[in-house]
């Protein structure tokens, strides 16, 4: 597992790119709207007091703010914080630049918490811990992980993303290492962890429903994301080899 500053290393470089994804046409925004959207519904509205922590440029936050709730945020990239910042200046002293599985908050500080994108990167058992800590009792967590399921995860995983590190090689170009975490665990596993952290597992919601395999996801944008958003409105049956990720929805337990 690398540490948080190698995670924020490797986002530092991306932040620009990956908040101009949110509003592009194509597999990767729509697989940010995607999550997006599951992750609105399951969070209902405030007030209340929220916390989104590996908030990237804040876009999620944005949308917590819509909805009534007072937000707080944390990533460990300084470039991300920095554009959350510029995105929320209303909010700009609770978005601090940290680590999930040491979080620079109180016990029960928030009533919602919000973890999306960053859980991969992470020890799940320790940010889970966190995010319960820092939730009162009966308050929302809501979270995404990645569905090893897939069969277009596993597709860039064993074959997609290895293929272009060895052509890489040949060329003798620099490939840069993407950070990684605990070892990726089904959806049983998971929830399994969540109970074990204090957070009870209330429901499921599968996301990004991407088929077209790479690179003709990104050769053909228009019909990947076209594909995606019909199996997602009429195949949610078929989610479990579908979805690419999976968002969580528990409750944090009394004491």
């Amino acid at each position: 597992m690398q540490p948080a500053s190698s995670a924020g290393a490797y986002f530092d470089r991306r932040a620009a790119r990956y908040d101009d994804a949110y509003d592009a046409p194509g597999p990767d925004g729509y697989a940010l709207r995607s999550r997006l959207a599951a992750v609105l519904e399951l969070v209902g509205s405030g007030p209340g007091a929220a916390l989104d922590a590996g908030m990237g440029p804040g876009r999620l936050l944005a949308e917590l703010v819509g909805r009534g709730w007072t937000v707080s945020g944390l990533d460990a990239s300084a470039e991300m914080v920095e554009a959350a910042r510029w995105r929320l200046p209303e909010a700009a002293e609770r978005l601090v630049v940290g680590d999930i599985v040491r979080l620079p908050f109180a016990d029960a500080t928030f009533d919602l918490v919000v973890a999306t994108g960053v859980l991969e990167y992470a020890d799940v058992e320790r940010a889970l811990a966190e995010l319960a800590r820092v939730l009162r009792p009966g308050g929302r967590a809501v979270v995404s992980y990645p569905n090893p399921a897939a069969l277009y995860g596993i597709w860039k995983s064993h074959v997609w993303y290895p293929a272009v590190r060895g052509v890489k090689r040949l060329a003798r170009r620099p490939s840069l290492a993407m950070p990684h975490g605990s070892r990726i665990v089904g959806p049983d596993e998971f929830r399994a962890r969540l109970g074990r952290t204090g957070l009870e597992p209330r429901s499921t919601v599968h996301t990004g429903f991407l088929v077209l395999p790479s690179p003709l996801d990104s050769g053909l944008p228009g019909l990947s994301e076209r594909l995606a958003l019909r199996l997602e409105r009429t195949q949610q049956r078929h989610g479990r080899r579908l979805g690419t990720q999976i968002v969580y929805l528990g409750t944090r337990r009394a004491d």
